[in-house]
């Protein structure tokens, strides 16, 4: 009767305690200071500058350099301007 009661009263418990999934973090890319100024077409020094400027997000990973595609990409961006150039002028008809 004893082992049943303990039985019982160790399931309740269980039942009553949180069940945490288990964590899995998503696979994210992350690139090298070349590889990603090869995606954007930039130098691997404009790249840098960026960075230092606060321009684009970088993660340190060891004490290296890494850079995250998707956040690059929003962080530039947000630093798009739009341009209006002027109307070219009309020509003369003769």
């Amino acid at each position: 009767m004893k082992s049943s009661i303990k039985t019982i009263t160790a399931a309740l418990t269980a039942a009553r305690r949180p069940q945490t999934p288990p964590t899995q973090t998503p696979e994210v890319e992350l690139l090298t200071q070349v590889q990603m100024a090869q995606r954007l077409g930039i130098c691997r020094r404009t790249l840098h500058t960026w960075v230092l400027s606060g321009m684009v997000p970088m993660i340190k990973v060891r004490g290296y350099c890494r850079f995250e595609p998707a956040k690059v990409w929003a962080a530039l961006l947000q630093h798009e301007v739009q341009v209006n150039l002027p109307s070219a002028p009309a020509t003369p008809s003769v």
